[in-house]
């Protein structure tokens, strides 16, 4: 068993969702000028995400898996933008994720609470492949309802087994006051209306880890697997809408390797 710190992968979740494998990560260090080809995985896969907060949703579902390069232009399974100066071991880059924090809160027998709009979060962000591991960090607002900030920082390494390569991550995620007052608050309004608690949260921090696993199945067939627990902030934990102080998040996917 080997242990590189060098190729390693990109943010998949959660979700969920972040992970990815060594080559995309390879192309980004290394490639200069960066290719006008594709080069990664595109499949489909099964995305298990339980709501953070009770909600009218569903955990299970059907997922595009797409993690790849095209020139400047990139892919990583909840992140996708494009690379513009470059920056220490990487590149400055425009970025936007796609988030399912939207939901409907369970109604009670004394009225209903207001849906939760998904949020657009756009910003700016860096892959920092270093001689100790692989960095994200990644800042971003919520430009729809809330309004909020959200932020990410994240280790990635690789572990090389020979039939198998497993990618353990570690991160935390910033998510401001008017971020949590939207999505886990209870406005006065709402607690009059519901007979839920009022709440107004502060910004918290939610920090996590991940693994990553992934298998060759034939040709340039591969299966990825994606495991995630993330600890809540005290701030969304004890949100009256929420039954849980940790998520535990999965992917399972079938994808296509372009090289």
């Amino acid at each position: 068993m080997t242990i590189r710190l060098r190729h390693l992968p990109p943010l998949a979740l959660a979700a969920f969702i972040c992970c990815a494998h060594g080559q995309q990560i390879e192309a980004a260090a290394t490639d200069d000028p960066l290719p006008m080809r594709l080069v990664g995985d595109v499949g489909i896969g099964i995305d298990n995400a339980p709501p953070v907060a009770r909600g009218q949703t569903h955990a299970l579902s059907a997922v595009p898996y797409a993690n790849f390069d095209y020139g400047r232009v990139f892919a990583r399974i909840d992140t996708f933008g494009v690379r513009t100066l470059p920056a220490g071991y990487g590149y400055l880059e425009l970025v936007g994720k796609f988030n399912e924090d939207g939901y409907t809160p369970t109604r009670t027998a004394l009225g209903g609470l207001d849906h939760r709009k998904t949020s657009v979060p756009l910003g700016l962000g860096t892959l920092q492949v270093t001689p100790v591991g692989a960095f994200f960090v990644n800042a971003f607002r919520d430009v729809d309802r809330s309004k909020g900030n959200l932020a990410d920082l994240i280790y990635a390494a690789e572990i090389d087994t020979g039939p198998l390569a497993i990618y353990p991550q570690a991160g935390v995620e910033y998510q401001s006051s008017a971020y949590t007052r939207y999505f886990y608050g209870v406005s006065g309004d709402e607690s009059r209306r519901s007979g839920v608690a009022a709440y107004q949260p502060r910004a918290a921090s939610n920090p996590f880890l991940a693994l990553f696993v992934e298998a060759h199945v034939s040709g340039n067939w591969y299966v990825n697997a994606n495991l995630r627990r993330t600890w809540l902030g005290s701030a969304v934990a004890d949100s009256p809408l929420v039954p849980r102080h940790t998520v535990d998040t999965g992917l399972v996917a079938v994808s296509y390797r372009f090289k």
